[in-house]
C-alpha cells in the first residue's frame, strides 16, 4: 500500500472531521469520520499519454491497484476524470460503487461493470449513502463534455463543492439558495474551457465558500495553471476566504469549527 493511502486509510478522525487527499489533477479522496471513503476523479494512471500523447508531469500518490474506496465519482468522462485504465483495477479489486452523468455510466457498462454497482447522477437529484449526499450541480464544458457535472457533497452537515472541469457561469449557482459549501475544490488551470486563476476567485466569491482549493494544475505542461497565480487573485477578489494550496503527498484534517463552522 502506498504511503500516501495508508495516511487517509488509517487516520483516526474525531466526530464531524474529514480527512482530504489530493491524488493531483482534479482528483481527491475524501474519508469521512465514520470511516467511508470516496474518490472523486482519480488520475491514477498514464492513460493520458496512451489516448492523447499527454505526458504526466507529477508523481502517482495512490496506485490502482491500491485504491478501494465506497464510493467513486467521475464528473465527465474525459480521461483525466474518467481513468480508462484505473477503473477496470479498481472495480475488479473492490467493491465501490460508481457514479456518474450518464456517458460515464455507460462506458462502466461498456468496459463491463455490472450495473447494479453504477449509479447515475442526475442534475440536482440527490444521492444518499449512509452519512454521505451527492448531488450533481451544473457545470459549463461546453461540447468538449456536455453533460459534465460539478458535484455537492455533504458529510455530516459539512459541504464540499467539486467544480469539475467549468467554465465561469455564475448564474447558474441556482443551489446555492439552498448550499453554502464549507470547501471549495476549483479546477483553475484556465485551458480547456475552464476557470482561471481570476474566475476562479469570482466563483470562490460568489459561492461565500470558507475554504478554497485549487486543483486541476501541474498534472500536464497542455494544461497550464498556477495555485500562486489563484492565491493572489483571491487575496483581491474575495480575501475573506481562506486558500489552502496542498501537496499531494499531504493530509488534510478539515474539522469543522476551525472556520466558525
Amino acid at each position: 500500500m502506498s504511503e500516501s493511502y495508508e495516511k487517509i486509510v488509517n487516520c483516526k478522525l474525531n466526530n464531524r472531521e474529514i480527512a482530504i487527499l489530493w491524488l493531483g489533477q482534479a482528483g481527491f479522496l475524501i474519508k469521512s469520520s465514520d470511516g467511508i471513503i470516496i474518490a472523486i476523479d482519480p488520475y491514477l494512471s498514464d492513460c493520458g499519454e496512451r489516448i492523447k500523447g499527454f505526458v504526466r508531469q507529477s508523481q502517482k500518490s495512490v496506485s490502482a491497484e491500491d485504491l478501494k474506496p465506497n464510493l467513486y465519482i467521475t464528473t465527465h468522462l474525459h480521461f483525466d476524470h474518467f481513468d480508462y485504465d484505473a477503473i477496470p483495477i479498481v472495480a475488479k479489486q473492490s467493491n465501490a460503487i460508481f457514479l456518474g452523468p450518464e456517458s460515464c455510466c455507460l462506458k462502466l457498462l461498456e468496459i463491463g461493470l455490472d450495473s447494479t454497482r453504477i449509479i447515475p447522477l442526475h442534475l440536482d437529484k440527490e444521492i444518499e449513502y449512509k452519512s454521505v449526499k451527492i448531488k450533481s450541480v451544473f457545470a459549463d464544458h461546453g461540447t468538449l463534455s456536455p453533460d459534465a457535472v460539478g458535484i455537492l457533497m455533504r458529510i455530516n452537515g459539512t459541504v464540499l463543492y467539486f467544480s469539475g472541469d467549468t467554465a465561469y457561469r455564475p448564474e447558474k449557482l441556482t443551489w446555492l439558495a439552498e448550499s453554502t459549501p464549507d470547501l471549495s475544490f476549483l479546477s483553475i488551470n484556465g485551458n480547456f474551457g475552464n476557470l482561471n486563476a481570476a474566475e476562479g476567485a469570482c466563483l470562490a466569491s460568489d459561492l461565500k465558500t470558507k475554504i478554497a482549493i485549487p486543483c486541476h494544475y501541474g498534472t500536464f505542461i497542455e494544461h497550464g495553471g498556477d495555485p500562486l497565480n489563484f492565491q493572489a487573485e483571491m487575496g483581491i477578489i474575495a480575501p475573506a476566504c481562506q486558500v489552502i494550496i496542498m501537496n499531494q503527498e499531504d493530509l488534510l484534517i478539515y474539522k469543522p469549527t476551525q472556520v466558525g463552522s
